[in-house]
């Protein structure tokens, strides 16, 4: 009887076995390529092909962090990557680099993506609309060709959504707490599991796994809690209906994201461009600065200029310290990174400002689709565009202070230059040219500026001081003042009356009309910068409200379980053809419970034991005892089960104790809960209960379809059903073994059917190495 239950063949082949070094702590296949990514205890992240050839290694974030969760992103070329201090991170797995990043502020407890693929048909046509940014918009210049410290990244070229379908990364944390980010990148919903579910709230708590629907109506969520596991089903009926809204918005999202951190690197670049201008300034006027009395240095400088007297100090350091071969290269060096600046103003920071303000022009059209997004997204984004203007504006005046200070540190250098050779009682060169009265206006304006001012703010306190006073001392220059985050202490000076800004002062209305930028004279670029990030991550954080609000309880299950007996494992997936979730829990080493959460909320539940052996039938008698240990669906009809089996004292048949892999067929289980009567709301299943049906284990497989695991004792496995591939990890957690499930094929074949992008980690592992 029981082999007409066995659709199990026994072709699993042992194709690798790796000592990894280290314990392991996660274990993920992708389904997508032949590919297993290995989460250390080191908080390391190592990606393998199926013959152990490392792809790439990737570190922590910080020192000290561990790995608690690792997830590959449908049908792309991404993976997310969890920590225990709540940092999630997006890498592209063909180079390695960082997508995205965000913290869920908690230890992380799981993660996992989940796809939906309903309900797009009347969103297909924004596929263009999303894409013309490619047609309208020009391509960001590669900050790798205007700095030597930029990565060399493709900003333009977005592939965090090439197939159009919203996926979805569950993250749960320790404290109880369910984060959904559409994309990984847009953030749908933060859910209070204890609060939704009512259940009392315990520090000794965490969420275990949790897992979408494939129309995204349903969430179910295994909450551990004392000595109870919890199966909870949430209903959300926004998220389900306005999915393909929110794709849009995510996509759109993840556009601004990444045009942002464009913007990021470039004032990265930009900050060190000007620390250069400030080294060579430091080196020679600052050990001149901190000897002369505080408001001494224009004095000394406006009397050189009005009057040709020099004071000895001052002749010392230009005779001495300064020199004239050495002010030509000061005055060379300074020109030169201030053309680097203006290089990263005009072109990559230009650029990236005006691509946000073409996506926020896009969203707002899209906002006034009420019928579409207003559920969603109840303001427009007006304010995140005044913010982008604003900071346009701010760049645009950036350069006009660049263009200024390049002019006065010509006249500057002209003039002292001619001062150091009449020091010198050397004739002037013949071609020397000469200084208009207008370059000596700017010149006097510019030498009345040398003393410290910033480090005199009646906002500043003594120890902002103190950093200042040490790190400058001249106050030569009037960009980096734009780069820091305080208000500019130099704002820019109209020279001729500006008649837009009388209009606007003498007119309220026009002053506050959303469509006019303000011009926020007194902050510095990076003020503005913050100020626009703040205002994108308060415009997208809408849906992430109004998403999870509207999780509703639908049915919950509560499974006791013994005070030294924890739970094992839990497996969740989505049944397609019937719509409905999927459940396996290992309760413990004799249970194992199968479940069904249908679309209606209601779950049926069967547990599964290996009882007593059937008096009469005698081929699982060599086995002994058998008990669980680990359990992943394959695949939605089959369940992968790992199990050790213990030598039965009163047989001497029976062999030693060991592990077996099992690929138990779900059909017979799944035509039992035909006839199950299904959980109603609030019900409580108790160990050993009555009202639980039973079916004994035996009678549900062959014993041909058990493979023992040879030379190892397994504590966990990670299976791929798209891939046919199953990782063993030992007991040790070091040692790792790989298995074809399709034991026929050969193995050239099976590496054939890797995807395309196999080449293409051949190539980025040889850089690497390289």
């Amino acid at each position: 009887m029981a082999g007409q239950y066995s659709t199990n063949r026994n072709l699993m082949k042992q194709t690798s076995n790796k000592n990894i070094g280290c314990k392991v702590d996660v274990l993920q296949w992708s389904e997508e390529m032949d590919l297993l990514a290995i989460g250390t205890e080191k908080g390391d992240v190592i990606l393998q092909r199926l013959k152990w050839q490392k792809v790439w290694q990737l570190s922590p974030p910080e020192d000290g962090l561990k790995v608690r969760g690792i997830a590959w992103r449908p049908l792309e070329k991404m993976i997310a990557i969890g920590y225990s201090n709540g940092a999630i991170v997006l890498i592209n797995i063909e180079n390695k680099e960082e997508v995205h990043s965000f913290s869920v502020e908690s230890d992380i407890s799981f993660m996992n993506w989940t796809e939906n693929r309903e309900g797009l048909a009347p969103f297909n046509g924004s596929r263009s609309m999303l894409n013309n940014h490619l047609k309208y918009l020009p391509e960001l210049p590669a900050l790798s060709s205007l700095s030597s410290s930029a990565k060399p990244t493709n900003h333009t070229r977005m592939d965090f959504c090439a197939k159009h379908i919203l996926q979805m990364l569950l993250v749960g944390t320790t404290s109880g707490l369910l984060h959904l980010s559409a994309l990984g990148m847009l953030p749908a919903g933060r859910v209070d599991v204890f609060a939704t579910a009512g259940l009392p709230s315990t520090s000794k708590a965490r969420i275990c796994d949790a897992k979408l629907s494939a129309n995204f109506k349903q969430l179910v969520v295994a909450l551990v809690q004392d000595a109870a596991l919890n199966v909870i089903v949430l209903e959300n009926n926004v998220l389900h209906k306005y999915s393909g809204s929110l794709l849009n918005l995510a996509i759109k999202h993840a556009q601004i994201l990444n045009t942002m951190t464009y913007i990021n690197e470039t004032i990265e670049c930009i900050i060190e461009a000007w620390e250069t201008v400030l080294l060579e300034m430091d080196n020679k006027l600052t050990h001149y600065a901190k000897d002369q009395p505080e408001g001494s240095i224009s004095a000394d400088f406006l009397e050189l200029l009005m009057f040709g007297i020099t004071s000895p100090a001052l002749e010392k350091f230009l005779l001495r310290d300064l020199t004239e071969k050495g002010l030509r290269k000061l005055g060379y060096s300074i020109e030169l990174s201030y053309v680097m600046i203006q290089k990263l103003v005009v072109k990559p920071l230009y650029s990236a400002a005006y691509a946000v303000f073409y996506h926020l022009t896009v969203l707002e059209g899209m906002l006034r689709n009420r019928y579409y997004y207003g559920p969603l997204m109840s303001s427009s984004a007006t304010e995140a565009l005044r913010d982008c203007g604003a900071f346009q504006i701010k760049a645009y005046e950036l350069q006009q202070t660049i263009d200024t200070s390049k002019r006065d540190f010509k006249i500057f250098f002209r003039w002292l230059n001619v001062v150091i050779v009449r020091l010198m009682d050397e004739p002037l060169q013949e071609n020397q040219p000469t200084i208009t009265q207008q370059e000596i206006n700017y010149l006097a304006d510019f030498l009345s500026n040398f003393d410290g001012t910033l480090c005199h703010e009646s906002g500043a306190t003594n120890e902002s001081r103190r950093s200042i006073n040490a790190r400058r001392k001249f106050n030569l220059e009037r960009v980096g003042q734009y780069l820091e985050d305080k208000p500019l202490v130099h704002p820019t000076l109209q020279e001729e009356p500006n008649q837009w800004k009388r209009l606007l002062e003498q007119n309220e209305c026009f002053r506050d009309c959303p469509v006019v930028f303000a011009h926020r004279e007194e902050l510095s670029l990076l003020q503005e910068h913050k100020r626009l990030k703040a205002s994108l991550g308060q415009l997208f954080d809408q849906p992430s409200g109004v998403i999870a609000t509207d999780f509703r309880q639908k049915n919950l299950l509560t499974i006791r379980t013994a005070p030294n007996d924890a739970i094992r494992s839990f497996s969740f997936t989505n049944h397609t053809r019937d719509d409905i979730t999927l459940i396996a829990i290992v309760q413990s080493s004799q249970t194992l419970l199968f479940g069904e959460c249908h679309a209606d909320g209601g779950l049926k539940i069967v547990r599964l034991r290996f009882e007593e052996k059937p008096y009469f039938d005698q081929r699982f008698d060599t086995i002994g005892t058998i008990t669980f240990r680990h359990a992943q669906f394959y695949n939605e009809d089959t369940l992968s089960l790992l199990l050790r089996t213990q030598a039965d004292g009163a047989e001497e048949r029976c062999t030693a104790s060991g592990s077996y892999f099992l690929q138990l067929n779900l059909h017979t289980v799944r035509q039992f809960l035909r006839t199950v009567e299904t959980h109603e709301f609030l019900h409580t299943l108790v160990e050993d209960a009555a009202g639980c049906h039973v079916l004994n284990m035996y009678t549900l497989i062959d014993e041909s379809a058990l493979k023992m695991l040879d030379g190892t004792d397994g504590f966990r496995i990670a299976v791929s059903g798209k891939r046919n591939m199953a990782a063993v990890l030992a007991e040790s957690l070091r040692n790792v073994r790989i298995y074809d499930m399709d034991g026929q094929e050969e193995e050239d074949d099976l590496l054939d059917t890797s995807s395309q992008i196999n080449s293409s980690l051949e190539n980025s592992q040889e850089s690497i190495q390289a």
